[in-house]
């Protein structure tokens, strides 16, 4: 393939990921407005969010499977073209049951692009270029994931919410034609397709009931006998999946994709790394707003550091990945992530904030360089590269989820702790509370740095091990 194909086929895949990202979260700021429309409870409302993301969890493996047998590109230009109609279909909506129905086929179009868009990549450029290829991806990814609150309060600034939705569609038609006309045509990889249905009955629940935790939880609390039982319930279904695999001809996930520790490893530090990503989402606006008394505006300024210096520093560690490995880049990038926790573990109301501005700017440099994507399908063998562009997209999804239950709780955890008393909601009585109760989430995002560390360490030097031996 042409060298200029292969960057045209990469702004292709780049945009329907930004896109297919961005829309987990972009519809959050229009909520309020949705629900008045529409005339529901803002709690309907926020269903109109839940659904993509939990059916986007839910089908991202049964993609990722379908795409190593029948062909990754034919799955990707049809979720494309499913996904802009469900835009399209969410736009023209009139009532919840019709958005909500809207929404679940753009999940399946985005389902269908997320698991296949890494494989592709790696599929079009030679192994020498993977770093720099999926760092530029995921510069597309990372801020369509933290971009979400900033690009819809835009739209809805001079536009209704129904355009929220309505701006996929050209895009995602042109990214469409350019794929259908640069893309290779490929053969299929094999000829049958057989569904793993226990495995994926199993996996499905499971998902459903992992998300039903994280909702529920942050309402009546993780601690609640129910919840509990939801969190048991959980790892039951989890050993049942991984019993069901272990027995099917055909299995949703072939288990052995995790026997190579660097991609096991790789997804759950960049679990660790997105859910600490979350941390700043959920926190920092209510520092900014409601601590410092900063106007929307100001605090969406300072947020920005993080997407700006994450588009820059993502291709550049992809281009350093190349050439002395995705797994030691983001060794070395996690080691700068210490430095905006630190910061914002210490943090104080009268400090500058120029300190947050570093912090962040720092936070957006490290996840940027944090080569999660090349460092996962570097280590998943040719067979399994469809599959494990999906579990990629699954941790990421999970991540995020998990960052946002966490966050939540331990926040308000840490302002009851300094209080005395429970707290769900912001202390404005004591200003001084939410500061403790800042303080206490960022010293456990610091300790999932750590965590994360700790796992990349051990597989460098299981590598270098293997190298020594060989030599």
């Amino acid at each position: 393939m042409k060298q200029q194909n292969q960057w045209i086929l990469l702004m292709s895949t780049s945009i329907v990921s930004f896109m297919s990202t961005i829309d987990a979260s972009i519809v959050n700021i229009a909520i309020p407005k949705i629900s008045r429309d529409l005339s529901v409870l803002n709690n309907q409302a926020e269903w109109i969010v839940s659904i993509y993301l939990v059916l986007i969890c839910i089908l991202l493996l049964f993609f990722g499977k379908l795409s190593d047998q029948i062909g990754r590109v034919k799955i990707f230009q049809i979720g494309t073209l499913i996904f802009v109609g469900g835009s399209l279909l969410c736009g023209l909506s009139t009532n919840l049951p019709m958005i909500l129905g809207a929404r679940a086929v753009q999940a399946l179009g985005a389902s269908m692009t997320m698991a296949t868009n890494f494989s592709i990549i790696t599929d079009i450029f030679p192994p020498n270029q993977h770093g720099i290829a999926l760092g530029f991806n995921s510069s597309f990814v990372q801020v369509g994931n933290i971009a979400g609150p900033g690009v819809g309060g835009l739209i809805l600034t001079w536009l209704n919410w129904h355009f929220i939705f309505f701006v996929n569609v050209p895009i995602g038609i042109v990214a469409y034609l350019l794929g259908h006309h640069f893309f290779p045509k490929s053969k299929p990889q094999s000829g049958h397709f057989r569904v793993d249905v226990p495995g994926f009955a199993s996996y499905s629940v499971m998902i459903a009931t992992f998300f039903l935790t994280i909702f529920w939880g942050q309402v009546v609390g993780f601690g609640d006998l129910r919840i509990v039982g939801l969190m048991i319930l959980t790892l039951g279904l989890i050993s049942l999946f991984v019993w069901i695999e272990h027995r099917v001809a055909e299995p949703l996930i072939d288990l052995r994709v995790f026997h190579n520790l660097g991609f096991t490893f790789g997804i759950l530090s960049a679990m660790l790394v997105y859910a600490c990503g979350y941390f700043n989402n959920v926190i920092m606006p209510f520092y900014l707003q409601d601590r410092l008394l900063l106007s929307s505006a100001t605090a969406g300024l300072i947020l920005m550091a993080v997407p700006m210096l994450n588009i820059f520093s993502a291709p550049t560690g992809g281009y350093i990945a190349d050439r002395i490995g995705a797994e030691k880049v983001s060794f070395y990038a996690l080691f700068i992530f210490l430095v905006p926790e630190i910061i914002f573990i210490f943090v104080q109301p009268k400090w500058s904030l120029l300190w947050l501005v570093i912090g962040l700017a720092l936070f957006g440099t490290a996840n940027g360089a944090f080569q999660n994507n090349p460092m996962i399908m570097g280590n998943a063998a040719p067979e399994f590269q469809g599959v494990a562009g999906s579990i990629a997209a699954l941790g990421r999804n999970l991540g995020m989820a998990i960052g946002l239950a966490l966050a939540t709780s331990l926040l308000y955890f840490g302002i009851s702790l300094r209080g005395g008393q429970k707290t769900t909601t912001y202390p404005d009585a004591h200003p001084d509370w939410f500061v403790a109760g800042m303080h206490f989430a960022y010293t456990i995002a610091l300790s999932m740095i750590l965590i994360a560390i700790g796992l990349l360490a051990i597989v460098l030097v299981k590598k270098r091990m293997v190298k020594n031996k060989t030599l």
